[in-house]
């Protein structure tokens, strides 16, 4: 569904008046690579790398352009995958990073998997934008895990007292904008009213990828929620 959302956005931020100045796309949609987060974090010994890396070869044989991968915790593998191709690859982090410095932000609240949150990939890129990352206290944590696995991956209703709990906390905290940092929580923006100061990470790809490749709207210049 994440993806589905992401190539619809890719769309929706692309400035045509026409079939033809719509951006071509090629979709791996594969949901049987190994879970993300369970090989990051030592639950699962299936590296989802192999999987990945030969989609991005698949895709290179075909001549695109530009590879960008909707997986926010699978950036964990984003340097190996952009040394494996001669393509480049989109980095939702980084394009995150660059938008909310150019805009005065100094502070965010992460919202993303137990993976994310593990191995820092938000902090390793941000820190060099002078930005810090704020982060759910444990059960917070919980809370965007179940909201993302029990809820959003399962095809069910969204708590959404549950996410407002966590992302008020991460304001309380100091954080200027909320960043939905797992596509799973883009659907919830998609389908529920998340309020003000968010950061959707796919909004953040999508308006990269058509940066890149056709002409944008002025929405991708907007792209935190407001009031």
């Amino acid at each position: 569904m994440a993806t589905a959302y992401f190539m619809r956005r890719i769309i929706e931020l692309t400035d045509a008046k026409n079939d033809q100045e719509n951006i071509e796309m090629i979709i791996y949609n594969c949901p049987s690579i190994p879970d993300r987060t369970g090989f990051i974090l030592g639950a699962s010994k299936e590296n989802p790398l192999p999987n990945i890396l030969e989609l991005a070869h698949n895709l290179e044989r075909q001549n695109v352009d530009y590879i960008a991968m909707p997986c926010i915790t699978a950036h964990f593998f984003h340097d190996q995958l952009a040394d494996s191709v001669f393509i480049p690859v989109s980095n939702g982090i980084k394009e995150a990073a660059q938008y909310l410095s150019a805009r005065g932000i100094e502070k965010v609240g992460i919202m993303a998997t137990d993976g994310t949150a593990a191995m820092h990939l938000f902090d390793s890129v941000f820190k060099d934008y002078d930005i810090k990352c704020i982060y759910p206290d444990e059960a917070g944590q919980k809370q965007v895990m179940s909201i993302i696995y029990d809820d959003v991956k399962a095809g069910q209703p969204v708590d959404m007292e549950a996410f407002g709990q966590v992302k008020n906390q991460l304001l309380s905290a100091g954080a200027q904008v909320v960043i939905l940092g797992c596509t799973e929580l883009s659907i919830v923006k998609r389908d529920y009213e998340v309020g003000a100061h968010v950061l959707d990470i796919v909004d953040v790809l999508a308006a990269d990828c058509v940066k890149k490749c056709a002409k944008p709207r002025s929405e991708c210049e907007n792209l935190i929620t407001e009031v």
